[in-house]
């Protein structure tokens, strides 16, 4: 009899109790063979080891790359020789921005308020240029003031940081040092000058160490060259690094001292 026959629920129950047992076994084996296995055609059976505890397993040597990176042992194009300090670098952008909003707040609520007022004529000029004065005075007074120099080395110079030492000692006229000042709206100026063109000057109005005599010449609306710069004999204690050569101004500072003063 066939199975399909045999599990019809009548033909099932009629039968005795061993042979339901018989009938259940018998679809449970044809049921399984009938469930597909997946194929294990693309999977590649694994080498057999002969040995395979962790303590006698051979080990594979990893080759590292080595770096290509390389390092630079010599200072950089340009080094740091004088560094002003942070405090008066504060100040005086500080003592900028407050003269440049007394001159606004002057021009803006003050001269206004004595114009509809019954003040004379010349009150509101006479506030404008009172609240000029101190913006004026401080931005003519403040322009020397160098915060950073930076010494442009050679090729031969950049070996090591003796090399560069060496170097420093004894400056040649066309030397390039890279003066870093600030603007009247406290942006930083950089002024490239040779060493050659630096002499001693002093000035009565605002404090003066060198001037450079020979400016380059640039568009006008860059605006005014820089001629006149104030550094003191020493730098200023920064954070060490490759690029700063503070004990190196001393003996800059010296060498610009001695040059003889020129007829302007």
């Amino acid at each position: 009899m066939r199975l399909p026959i045999l599990l019809h629920p009548q033909v099932r129950t009629a039968l005795p109790a061993c042979a339901q047992r018989s009938l259940r076994r018998a679809v449970r084996v044809r049921y399984k063979s009938q469930i597909p296995r997946p194929s294990q055609k693309h999977l590649s059976p694994l080498p057999k080891s002969k040995d395979t505890t962790p303590a006698t397993r051979a080990t594979v040597p990893r080759t590292l790359t080595p770096s290509k990176t390389s390092i630079r042992t010599g200072p950089p194009e340009r080094i740091l020789v004088y560094y002003g300090g942070t405090g008066r670098a504060i100040f005086l952008g500080t003592l900028r921005i407050t003269t440049v909003i007394l001159f606004g707040a002057a021009c803006l609520i003050i001269a206004p308020a004595c114009s509809v007022a019954d003040y004379p004529w010349y009150s509101t000029p006479a506030v404008i240029a009172a609240g000029a004065l101190p913006m004026l005075f401080v931005s003519y007074t403040a322009a020397p003031y160098v915060n950073f120099i930076h010494l442009a080395l050679p090729a031969f110079a950049r070996k090591s940081r003796e090399a560069a030492v060496q170097y420093a000692k004894e400056l040649p006229p066309t030397a390039v040092l890279y003066l870093t000042s600030m603007r009247f709206n406290t942006i930083p100026r950089q002024t490239a000058v040779r060493v050659g063109d630096l002499v001693p000057v002093k000035d009565t109005l605002r404090p003066v160490s060198f001037q450079n005599m020979n400016p380059s010449p640039q568009p006008w609306w860059k605006g005014k060259v820089p001629t006149q710069f104030y550094t003191g004999s020493h730098s200023k204690p920064g954070r060490q690094t490759s690029a700063f050569f503070p004990e190196l101004w001393s003996g800059i500072y010296e060498q610009i001292q001695k040059a003889k003063p020129r007829s302007h």
